[in-house]
């Protein structure tokens, strides 16, 4: 299913986030679709203030941490590293902005957000090297949907998701990371305790200063991109990436850089984890 086009224009993080006009249309006309399927009611699905929050099955799993942060020795890595994963997958909230590199070259930015009570349970936007800017987004009630101004002529639901579509339009998409490190991290060790500071958010997420724990070795994982030519979502192998985390003092990530052997790099900062 596609609709029209947004209209091209520049975004950027300094500019915060321009919620793209044509997102109430594509929920309204979503939610006609199902009422024909199943007979919803189209009022559940209006914007505003009494927007019901997304269904259980559309937000990560919300469950009482196991392991804190203050019952812990930073200096036992491989603890920590899961109970920073942890705190991500249970936090209601989080807002993450990441670039991405080429030999230290940038090659991409975006950020990401999930917030309960939102009109989209996930919202995740891209800019390539060239410019082409790309938004996926996972709706209550209607999967998987994204657009691009180059290789899609219009917002797109994705009725049969890869795999590639699946982590890139959902939360998993944020939370796969710190898990993929937990399971496949070697070589962990804390480095020591360094200061960092992460900018202002795209959605209002104040600049702040965070004491951190400082950890590093090598993992693997999947990299997403985005094919213009054919309008595919992608996810390429990263094995034997050196990464350094930053955890802060009450157990939660701010921080995740990491380069491939062949030069291909990404930091993804924590803003907000609520």
């Amino acid at each position: 299913m596609s609709t029209s086009m947004p209209p091209t224009r520049q975004e950027s993080e300094d500019q915060g986030p321009v919620r793209p006009h044509w997102l109430l249309s594509l929920i309204m006309a979503l939610a006609c679709l199902a009422v024909v399927a199943s007979g919803w009611s189209v009022a559940r699905l209006t914007l505003g203030e009494g927007t019901p929050p997304p269904p259980a099955e559309d937000r990560p799993e919300v469950r009482p941490p196991s392991v804190r942060a203050v019952d812990l020795d930073p200096a036992d890595a491989e603890l920590f590293l899961e109970l920073a994963a942890q705190e991500l997958r249970t936090a209601p909230a989080f807002h993450m902005s990441y670039t991405q590199s080429v030999d230290g070259d940038e090659a991409g930015h975006g950020w990401a957000r999930h917030r309960p009570g939102s009109d989209t349970a996930f919202e995740h936007y891209f800019r390539t090297a060239s410019g082409v800017q790309v938004y996926r987004y996972d709706l209550p009630g209607a999967g998987f949907t994204m657009t691009a101004e180059k290789g899609m002529s219009g917002m797109t639901v994705l009725e049969s998701p890869s795999e590639a579509d699946r982590r890139l339009c959902s939360a998993e998409f944020v939370l796969g990371f710190l898990d993929d490190l937990v399971d496949s991290a070697t070589g962990v060790e804390l480095v020591g305790t360094e200061e960092i500071t992460l900018s202002e958010g795209v959605w209002g997420s104040r600049s702040s200063t965070h004491t951190t724990h400082r950890y590093t070795g090598t993992f693997e994982s999947l990299a997403g991109g985005y094919q213009q030519e054919t309008g595919h979502n992608t996810l390429t192998r990263i094995t034997d990436a050196d990464f350094d985390l930053w955890v802060d003092e009450q157990g939660h990530p701010r921080r995740l850089s990491y380069t491939s052997p062949d030069g291909f790099g990404e930091t993804y900062d924590y803003h907000a984890l609520s």
